[in-house]
């Protein structure tokens, strides 16, 4: 006999009800369960029942011992992308997922509950993995540095669609983005911030900053504010970085998602700020261009898709991480979302606009700090630690 199990309803997707595991309730005995589990592959052939859902079956039946737990996984016949939910999964469906579908007979879910560094670690410890596909960034290589993530396998995957400089074997560099910085014209007319030094001088342009709460592309900044050359900024001088931080952290308001650094410009409650070139495109849109930005000094950062240890749908996600990478879709994902193509070859689909707004096209890369994620390996979870004391001090 198992533990306490409720035989209550969940809904999925398709409405179809799953078991829903609590404390209490009826008892199920391992003949009711192995019937469950050979209902739920029924269903999962038929697709009538999302894999995540089935997973949850499966894991009970892996922990009865009526099947292993790979071979229950391997039941799941579909590509899981876990993302940060939004617009991003419309448009990927749109660009990748769909298409992809098409292309193979393989369909993708998106999970657009946030695949925190937590809940990776999680799921490949407990060997419950459900994501096939993560997008993340930097903080990715700490995850594979400590087992948690597969290797790329760049025998399906080409290594030369990836720019120079963002070839990890822990992720693959799907999209770039940048951190600029973003003002307001009216407070500096035709002499507006152009550096991080300026940026921290409260003298020369007075009023309230916005930077991201949490450090991703934010050290770097500082460490360029203070004087440091491009080239020495790496390996990072936590403590000359954090002390830069505390200068300026009374003139600051952190923002926490990227509409929140859109509305502080907006609503003119801050000057300037150190946003993501994605919102500054949209808020210089909003205002007519009175919130203006600029790619001088921009943090131009990679968005990795990491794959967990185990992922279910195997060797399919290198498949889709393939398809991803063709140039004319990864345009299509800067125009509904502005993220940049990682592939050198889309820049041969820019239109003049599109070449504007993309943080990878050759003249805007040209005046920018790439980020290198090494240093993050083996730093990040210290540095996010101390980072977050000195903003909330």
């Amino acid at each position: 006999m198992l533990s306490a199990f409720r035989c209550g309803w969940v809904q999925s997707r398709h409405s179809a009800p799953i078991w829903d595991h609590q404390e209490g309730g009826i008892i199920l005995s391992r003949n009711f369960l192995a019937d469950a589990f050979e209902i739920a592959c029924h269903r999962m052939a038929a697709g009538t029942l999302p894999r995540r859902d089935f997973l949850k079956v499966a894991s009970l039946a892996a922990a009865a011992g009526l099947v292993g737990t790979r071979a229950a996984q391997a039941q799941a016949k579909e590509v899981v992308f876990a993302n940060w939910g939004g617009d991003s999964e419309v448009i990927y469906g749109e660009a990748w997922g769909v298409p992809f579908e098409e292309a193979t007979g393989i369909p993708v879910v998106f999970d657009g509950e946030g695949p925190t560094a937590g809940r990776i670690r999680s799921m490949v410890t407990n060997n419950s993995v459900t994501w096939d596909l993560c997008d993340g960034g930097v903080d990715a290589g700490n995850l594979a540095a400590h087992g948690f993530l597969e290797p790329v396998d760049y025998t399906i995957v080409d290594k030369n669609k990836v720019l120079e400089g963002f070839r990890y074997d822990w992720g693959l560099t799907g999209y770039m983005f940048s951190s600029v910085i973003a003002y307001n014209k009216a407070k500096f007319g035709d002499a507006p911030p152009q550096t991080w030094a300026d940026f921290w001088d409260v003298e020369k342009f007075p009023g309230k900053r916005t930077m991201y709460k949490y450090m991703d592309g934010t050290l770097e900044s500082m460490l360029l504010a203070d004087g440091v050359k491009p080239e020495d900024v790496y390996p990072i001088d936590l403590e000359r970085a954090l002390a830069k931080l505390a200068e300026l952290r009374e003139h600051i308001i952190f923002w926490d998602t990227g509409s929140s650094s859109q509305q502080l410009l907006r609503d003119e409650e801050v000057v300037m700020g150190q946003i993501w070139n994605t919102r500054a495109h949209l808020v210089r849109d909003e205002t007519g261009g009175a919130i203006d930005y600029h790619w001088n000094n921009a943090i131009l950062q990679p968005g990795v898709w990491s794959v967990p240890k185990g992922n279910p749908a195997g060797k399919d996600v290198w498949r889709f991480l393939a398809f991803m990478q063709d140039p004319e879709s990864q345009i299509e994902v800067l125009k509904g979302l502005g993220n940049a193509p990682a592939n050198p070859e889309a820049a041969k689909f820019y239109t003049p606009e599109l070449e504007a707004r993309s943080a990878t096209a050759p003249a805007n890369l040209a005046t920018q700090f790439v980020v290198k994620p090494d240093w993050y390996i083996d730093n990040h979870a210290e540095a996010a630690k101390r980072y977050l004391e000195v903003i909330s001090g």
